[in-house]
């Protein structure tokens, strides 16, 4: 019970991962290569136990070696199925086969392929078809310069021509280029076979003696030969030679004949001669043991029928066991595979869960630091914007506090000097202390200006620079897009930044061309400073208060700064604000 439980479960394991990894075979190249030669070699003799061994070696097409491993499978297949004489069968596969071997341009498999499919159209009576395939097989080995293929090919098409059509004024060309290149290229099994098939040809033609001259030539060149001999008998049999006939088929019948049937033939023929030349007793011997192989050669036929048969079903029982072993070892593969890919897939996640982790504690970092820079930024517009005030302040208290007080003194001054009598030398000192106090009261409103501009206030952006580099004899400001009034802070802010970039041309640059520019559209404000002067190094920007404060200036307005400048050529800075983001 337990057996069969544990078998259950290890089945339906097999079905899970039979449907999760379809198309996976583990068998190796070189097991995949023993198999398939192994059928080969069983093929003609087995040919059952070797369809059942090659259906199972059919790869799948997905690389081009596995179609090349497909095609040479479907190829024998073709052939097995041929020797069981299941054409139909055959040609599907041998056809299929080709298809594969064409895709993928491999000309000795393509070799192998067109002759199969000839052999099997030639016992198929099909002459112009296996005439087509051996002929395809010709040029294939003719583009790889191969002359055993050549040759077996011319000698298929003759023998086609031959023994199909009868044509025998075609066929012979095919058997005289086979030995032609058979003796060029040192190939005496193709030039012997042509030249018995030519020499049979002229026997059917009734050319006798040009046939006994090619087969004692070939005799003579390559030695003796049982097919040679025997067309040698018949020709000494249809020339009235019939002692030399005898002699032939008596000397042929001491030598091992590859089959049976050979041997019934040169029975038949001893006893036709021996009847032809009048020797009836000997004609009856020898027709009694033609008769007699024949029965022991129905015998003998049935007997290694029954003998081949019980083999096979040997090897069956035996090829089965091993399916049963392999089905066992792909099982554990599945297992294997299934336990690796569960391990994987949890490793997967454990990587994501971290990694999500990690991402997760990234930006909780990413924030921490963005609130920082905001609480940067505010701490900074919080100082910009106390310095604005400051500056509001002072310049209030200087021109209504102190301003004030200059302009009482002197006017009590001026009142003093109409009603009194100074001494000489006294009204000099006394107009000189007159110009003094003129000259600090300009520098008070000056300095007042500077800290924050009336034009400012009242009138903007346009008219404050303007009077600004007005009273600079180097600078020149022009300003482009409409006049609209915004945030105050905003046109302050821009304004001391001006006038930071301005007074920096003036004392390290020695700039005697100045150039402000303002361009305000689309939510934006772009302040320009260009000046000719000395210029400087980008890359060595000076880390002084000046610029250490336009920069804390932009940033906390959300401004942009660009600073282009060349050593002798001049300095351009850029500024811009998008006043709508802010």
């Amino acid at each position: 019970m337990k057996i069969k439980l544990l078998s259950t479960i290890l089945a339906l394991l097999y079905l899970v991962v039979t449907c999760t990894i379809p198309n996976y075979r583990p068998t190796t190249d070189e097991d995949f290569q023993i198999l398939l030669d192994n059928s080969k070699s069983h093929s003609e003799i087995y040919p059952d136990s070797a369809l059942m061994i090659l259906h199972e070696l059919l790869p799948q097409q997905q690389t081009e070696e596995q179609k090349r491993n497909r095609a040479q499978v479907m190829n024998l297949i073709g052939v097995a199925y041929d020797t069981k004489g299941m054409y139909d069968s055959a040609a599907y596969y041998l056809y299929e086969a080709s298809r594969l071997a064409e895709e993928i341009r491999d000309d000795s498999l393509l070799i192998s392929v067109y002759t199969n499919l000839g052999i099997l159209q030639f016992e198929m009576n099909n002459a112009e078809e296996a005439i087509q395939y051996h002929k395809q097989a010709l040029d294939a080995g003719r583009k790889i310069n191969n002359s055993k293929t050549i040759t077996h090919s011319l000698n298929n098409i003759g023998n086609t021509y031959m023994t199909l059509l009868n044509d025998y004024e075609t066929a012979i060309p095919y058997f005289e280029q086979c030995m032609e290149i058979s003796e060029r290229t040192d190939y005496p099994t193709a030039y012997k076979v042509a030249g018995i098939n030519l020499a049979e040809i002229y026997v059917e033609m009734g050319e006798l003696d040009k046939a006994l001259n090619e087969l004692e030539r070939i005799t003579e060149q390559y030695g003796s030969n049982i097919y040679a001999d025997h067309n040698m008998g018949v020709i000494y049999f249809k020339k009235g030679i019939y002692r030399k006939a005898i002699d032939t088929f008596k000397e042929l019948l001491k030598k091992p004949l590859n089959t049976r049937k050979f041997e019934l033939a040169i029975l038949n023929n001893l006893a036709n001669v021996y009847k032809e030349s009048g020797n009836s007793d000997s004609a009856v011997v020898y027709l009694e043991k033609s008769y007699a192989l024949h029965d022991s050669l129905h015998n003998i036929q049935s007997t290694e029928t029954i003998q081949n048969l019980k083999i096979a079903y040997e090897t069956e029982k035996k090829e089965l066991a091993i399916m049963v072993l392999e089905d066992e070892k792909k099982l554990l593969s599945w297992l294997s595979v299934t336990v690796f890919f569960l391990l994987l897939a949890g490793m997967t996640s454990l990587f994501f869960l971290w990694r999500w982790t990690k991402q997760k504690k990234q930006l909780a970092e990413q924030q921490v630091i963005k609130l920082e820079q905001e609480k940067q930024l505010i701490a900074t517009q919080a100082v910009l914007d106390g310095e604005i005030q400051e500056r509001t302040r002072l310049a209030r208290d200087l021109h209504d506090g102190l301003g004030c007080l200059l302009s009482a003194a002197k006017y009590n001054f001026s009142n003093f000097r109409k009603g009194s009598v100074l001494d000489a030398g006294n009204p000099e000192h006394f107009d000189k202390a007159l110009k003094l106090l003129d000259e600090s009261m300009r520098e008070m409103h000056r300095v007042a200006h500077h800290l924050m501009p009336e034009t400012l206030s009242n009138y903007g952006l346009n008219k404050s620079i303007a009077d600004f580099c007005n009273s600079i004899p180097h600078a020149k400001f022009i300003w482009f897009g409409d006049e609209t009034r915004f945030d105050p802070k905003m046109e302050v802010m821009v304004y001391r930044i001006m006038h930071e970039l301005v007074s920096n041309a003036l004392k390290h640059a020695s700039a005697s061309h100045i150039l402000v520019q303002i361009v305000k559209e689309n939510g934006h404000i772009d302040l320009t400073v260009q000046d000719d002067g000395c210029g400087f190094d980008p890359s060595a920007i000076s880390k002084g208060m000046g610029l250490v404060n336009i920069r804390a200036r932009i940033a906390a307005y959300c401004g942009s700064l660009l600073v282009d400048s060349q050593l002798g050529v001049g300095t351009e800075v850029k500024v811009e604000f998008h006043v709508q983001a802010c």
